[in-house]
């Protein structure tokens, strides 16, 4: 099977559920930073008041802050997973070739991974501006690629 031929192959639909899986990660990373800083195991019963018990045993302040980004981190990727998916489906249902379409998904899902690395243990106001321009690049990208593909079909049905 020639290269051109996997690049051609229409991939990206499968970049959705590991985009999930990517915005999922911060918070099971967070869980078990948790268990380690806490010397037990993760109390699940109210997860989302965690870092507030954190707080009141005797966790570092550094480690409460790096739970905090990290909370912030599984939370972004939830937030942004619809304009991901919506910039995938939208270059699919439009006709966006695969090949383009597979290099930006490739693209927009390794940014997710740097993302979360870089939200978790980036603290500077530089590395969030390069983490956000990444990813919401590739999906305005494929958005722009969907619009002008759908126009360029509205002009040719007109003529």
């Amino acid at each position: 099977m020639p290269i051109d031929y996997k690049f051609n192959a229409p991939l990206s639909l499968y970049a959705l559920p590991v985009l999930y899986v990517i915005a999922q990660y911060p918070q099971i990373a967070k869980m078990s930073y948790m268990r380690k800083c806490l010397g037990g195991p993760y109390p699940n019963n109210n997860p989302r008041s965690n870092i507030e018990l954190c707080k009141k045993k005797e966790v570092s302040q550094a480690d409460i802050e790096k739970m905090e980004r990290m909370n912030a981190a599984h939370l972004n990727g939830l937030e942004n997973f619809s304009l991901h998916a919506i910039s995938i489906l939208a270059a699919n249902v439009s006709g966006v070739d695969n090949c383009t379409l597979n290099i930006i998904t490739g693209g927009l899902v390794t940014a997710r991974l740097f993302y979360n690395y870089l939200y978790i243990n980036g603290t500077t106001r530089t590395v969030a501006s390069i983490r956000w321009a990444a990813t919401v690049g590739a999906c305005f990208t494929l958005l722009i690629k969907s619009a002008n593909r759908f126009n360029s079909r509205l002009v040719l049905s007109r003529l």
